[in-house]
């Protein structure tokens, strides 16, 4: 009975990083922080290697021993939550982007903007001159708002990109997969192909390949970079997602239609709204911080 009760309050932690890993702004990294499964989910990941298809046929003790550091079956049960939320999340936030765009993006935005303050708060040495490598940041930001057309063509090997990149969400602080996807012009198709993967099966085993070899290679990469020199890091992460709220704020100005005092009150009420929202999620890192 202990053990079940285990299983279902991780599937539940599975579920809520799912349904933020579908909001650009709130990392499903940070929910497994607030849910206190941060270090083993990093742990977990970084033990799957090659080397265990190795062990598998050379030294079976070896392969039992990388299979209980990896701890898979923690991954399953975790993963089949997030697979859940996603699933049946992307109805909900289609429906959301199809009948009020704007509003929503203006949310995400809010979301985006506050959510930056996680980083910031793990930044421990702020000298200026670490600082700079914020500017860094901002300027690739800014390059990022100008390469990428506000419309994307979906093709297999962009899509491998999408999944690539977007898996960082679970191991940087602050830095929403979803947010990730959207500056890259995917976060729409994404959310269709989540709605009917039978109809976009090549699209979503790309995306799914991308994010597996994704994670192996980025969690690797970031734990360089942060033993490396963790405060640069940062900076210039957080100088990167200040820097690509330029996409999203660019859809709201293209995509509205009627600039109203009423309409343009609802912009800030929802972009204000998605700080709120936020904000109680930092507080809740920072509380359950404090007890660990």
């Amino acid at each position: 009975m202990k053990e079940m009760k285990k299983l279902i309050v991780l599937y539940l932690k599975g579920l809520l990083m799912g349904i933020c890993d579908l909001i650009p702004g709130i990392s499903g990294g940070t929910i497994a922080f607030i849910t206190g499964i941060y270090s083993k989910l990093i742990n977990s990941v970084k033990s799957i290697s090659p080397q265990l298809a190795v062990d598998f046929f050379r030294d079976r003790e070896k392969f039992k021993k990388g299979l209980k550091e990896a701890d898979l079956f923690f991954l399953i049960n975790l993963g089949a939550g997030i697979a859940t939320a996603m699933l049946l999340g992307s109805r909900f936030i289609s429906f959301l982007l199809d009948n009020y765009f704007t509003y929503t993006i203006a949310f995400f935005s809010g979301l985006i903007i506050a959510s930056s303050k996680i980083i910031f708060n793990n930044i421990e040495n702020r000298t200026p001159k670490n600082t700079l490598f914020a500017l860094i940041g901002i300027i690739l930001g800014g390059m990022l708002a100008l390469l990428i057309p506000v419309q994307v063509e979906p093709n297999h090997a962009y899509y491998f990109l999408g999944g690539f990149f977007s898996v960082s969400a679970m191991f940087l602080p602050g830095i929403s997969g979803a947010f990730i996807l959207l500056i890259m012009g995917l976060y729409e198709f994404l959310l269709e192909i989540l709605k009917d993967i039978p109809g976009h099966l090549d699209f979503f085993l790309v995306s799914v390949l991308g994010a597996a070899l994704g994670a192996f290679f980025i969690s690797r990469v970031i734990s360089f970079l942060f033993k490396k020199d963790k405060c640069k890091t940062l900076y210039v992460l957080l100088g990167l997602v200040i820097g690509s709220l330029i996409i999203p704020l660019r859809r709201i100005y293209e995509e509205t239609t009627q600039w109203s005092i009423e309409n343009c009150f609802l912009l800030v009420l929802f972009f204000i709204l998605g700080i709120t929202a936020a904000v109680i999620v930092s507080k809740l890192q920072k509380k359950t911080s404090a007890l660990c």
